[in-house]
């Protein structure tokens, strides 16, 4: 049992087991379809009394957001208002969303004002993780390590695609990555071996309106680390290590297949304690730099060189380098934070508990 279930506190399983809980899922971002999968296995987890929190059984209520933005309750598609006004006044939201208005603010800013409690960060923290550049560049202020790179917007890549260009060219490589600066799940992540595939890359991602970071590779061991709780009380879970197929990166197919997928372990195999602990203490700096409150997964690179033999040779000294924060991290089969709350011996049922037992 991990010390941090606030749920399993008597008088906190009484109060879940009279608040009803809606989980919120869809939306119209490209990380629609994950959404829908992590919020059928929140709905299937919460439903299923069989397990140990099976004394707590609040009543439980779905609503999806329909790929044109109106609010599914009992086959009915509402405008947001509608929907929320629908619902239970004490119902707490617990958020499946991904990406777009899940995780930008813009959900967390509705709930806020029609007064409604949710999971996960509020609306300043979900904007400032949304955005690549902008959570870097806090980040970066507190001492976190992050790639060399450079941010295009799209106005100047308009008004002097030439001048844009080169400045994304400026970054070191010949291996870069181009980013849409606001999609998840490896949506707009584009890995560039030349010039011409940077070029290609920023012309695709500006043309979806959206601005670019361009980042020089970092060759290394992926790692994830969950954080729960607010400012200085906040804690990291065990740390995550994601290991894609030779030459690959953690795009969506290794993420989120289940024949092709990425090797994930936690606790980690290759990390020495030293390393771990000390990719934890830079996510809650990180998270501690982006005001973050609740819950988030934070993610980065330890650089190494990767054998031969799919093991890596990682230096004792190595600083962790920041990928991405992600203020609403999947629940899926493959997901990582329901991974991680696992080997710190909290199941998936008693996880979604604890996101709505911390935002009561």
């Amino acid at each position: 049992m991990a010390a941090w279930e606030t749920w399993r506190r008597q008088d906190v399983k009484e109060r879940l087991t009279r608040t009803p809980i809606t989980v919120l899922m869809g939306g119209q971002s490209d990380e629609r379809g994950v959404s829908l999968t992590s919020g059928g296995a929140v709905l299937a987890a919460l439903r299923d009394l069989t397990g140990p929190s099976f004394e707590v059984s609040p009543p439980v209520f779905e609503v999806e957001i329909n790929p044109a933005g109106k609010w599914t309750l009992d086959g009915a598609a509402l405008e947001p208002q509608q929907a929320i006004g629908s619902l239970p006044e004490d119902t707490v939201f617990l958020l499946a969303l991904h990406g777009g208005e899940g995780e930008d603010g813009t959900v967390q800013r509705l709930l806020d004002e029609a007064e409604r409690r949710y999971t996960g960060a509020g609306p300043e923290c979900s904007a400032l993780c949304m955005d690549k550049h902008l959570s870097r560049e806090a980040a970066s202020r507190a001492g976190v390590r992050v790639a060399e790179g450079a941010l295009v917007t799209r106005a100047s890549f308009t008004e002097d695609r030439a001048g844009a260009l080169s400045r994304a060219l400026a970054v070191p490589g010949p291996v870069r990555f181009v980013k849409h600066t606001s999609a998840g799940s490896s949506f707009g992540v584009h890995l560039c071996r030349d010039d011409a595939a940077v070029e290609a890359a920023c012309d695709e991602v500006t043309a979806s309106g959206a601005d670019v970071l361009v980042e020089a590779e970092v060759r290394g061991l992926e790692t994830t680390v969950g954080v729960m709780g607010d400012g200085s009380e906040a804690f990291a879970l065990p740390v995550a290590e994601i290991v894609p197929g030779e030459g690959g990166f953690f795009d969506h197919e290794q993420k989120y297949s289940a024949d092709h997928g990425a090797e994930e372990f936690c606790p980690p195999r290759h990390l020495s304690d030293d390393l771990a602990q000390r990719v934890k203490a830079r996510a809650l700096t990180a998270w501690g730099s982006f005001g973050g409150a609740r819950y988030a997964r934070i993610d980065f690179i330890v650089p190494a060189e990767r054998r031969g033999d799919g093991s890596f040779q990682l230096n004792a000294d190595a600083e962790p380098v920041l990928l991405e924060a992600n203020t609403l991290p999947g629940f899926t089969p493959r997901s990582l934070l329901p991974l991680a709350a696992a080997a710190d011996g909290v199941g998936f049922r008693e996880l979604c508990l604890e996101l709505v037992a911390r935002a009561l």
